[in-house]
Parts: C-alpha cells; structure tokens; sequence
C-alpha cells in the first residue's frame, strides 16, 4: 500500500517537475514587447538579433522557450543585407531575463559567395568573421517563391527550419564549403519582400 501511494505522489509530481518557468517576450510590429511567463518543456532563450540593410541599422530581441537546436548565434551575409544573432539559452526558472548583447559586424575573412540583386544572382561578397559557409535560401511565402545568396556561419546553416513553416513560410536551405559554391542564377523576387517573416524564424516563433 505505502510503495503504491508513493508511485502516485511521483506520478503526480513528474509532470510539474518538468515544467519550466520562462520569461517570454515576442516583438510586436513596432520591435518592442512586454514580459509575460510561460510554462516551457525544456529550456528558455532569449535571442538579440541586428539587421543592417543598406547601411541602416536596427536590432531587436525576443524571448520564449526554446530547444537546442535554436541556441545558435552566428551571422547571414546576403550582400545589402547584413544579420548577426545572438542567441543564449538556460535551464533554470525565469533564466532569460536579460537580452543577449548585439554581435558585432566583423571584417572580411577571405571566403567569397555568390549574393542576388533584384533578378541576377551573380553578385559576389566578401563572408566575414566566422562565416564559413555559402548558402541559398529558397523561401515560399504568400505564394511568391523568393530566393537568396550569401554568407553564413554554420550553426545558422544547420539550425532547424520548422518554425519558419509556423511562420507560414516554407522552403530550402541549402549550404556548402567551398568558395563561390552556392552557384548563380536567376530569382523572381527581391529578399526583402520577405524580409520581416524570414527574420522571425530565427526568433523562437
């Protein structure tokens, strides 16, 4: 009687032993949010990420539970676009308090890729920091097929994709080592149509 009152106690008490309490704040259009808790499976994360466009600079940070998958900080070059993330993650209660500091533009490391403008897709730019590799995104979005060019540090190139599809995008992600690897060829749309969707699948959502 006393070995089955106490595999109900712990049955009873698994499920709250896993449930972890987070700080959530999700920008709204104007990039600001108010902090409200969440109940999260396995970890919180916060993420800052920088966004230069043209030479006009802008950042933002997000908070919500995350995986580890999502823990990635990094930087994307796609040539008149320029992101840095930073992305920390914890395990303890309400851990995610604070941002993450902005991850700095670094200098050029010698690797090149191909990039797209507008329809042509043979531009070159110079990957800086640790960017390593080339990539192509192949983005589907409001039925309009978007593709895109440049440089990426790794961890960006193998993080997951699924909550882009939440978003409500859908598409390819493909990276490669070698310089100039990511090929040239023709796109239909500008990237920064799909700037804003594409931005929040690297914000939890």
């Amino acid at each position: 009687m006393k070995l089955q009152i106490t595999l109900l106690l712990i049955c009873g008490l698994y499920p709250s032993a896993l449930s972890l309490k987070c700080y959530q704040c999700i920008p709204d259009t104007s990039g600001t949010c108010t902090n409200t808790q969440t109940v999260c499976p396995s970890q919180c994360g916060s993420v800052t990420t920088v966004v230069n466009v043209a030479g006009q600079q802008s950042a933002i940070s997000a908070k919500d539970c995350a995986s580890a998958a999502e823990c990635v900080s990094g930087s994307l070059n796609l040539g008149t676009m320029k992101t840095t993330i930073n992305t920390q993650c914890c395990s303890t209660d309400l851990c995610n308090s604070q941002n993450p500091p902005a991850l700095p533009f670094k200098s050029p490391n010698g690797k090149r890729c191909y990039y797209c403008t507008d329809k042509d897709c043979s531009g070159i730019v110079d990957c800086l920091g640790d960017e390593d590799q080339c990539i192509s995104l192949k983005v589907s979005a409001a039925g309009v097929q978007v593709t895109s060019k440049g440089c990426a540090t790794r961890s960006i190139c193998n993080a997951p994709t699924g909550s882009m599809q939440t978003a409500g995008i859908s598409g390819d992600v493909s990276c490669c080592s070698g310089n100039l690897c990511n090929g040239a060829e023709g796109v239909k749309i500008s990237l920064l149509f799909v700037l804003v969707p594409l931005l929040s699948s690297f914000l939890f959502l």
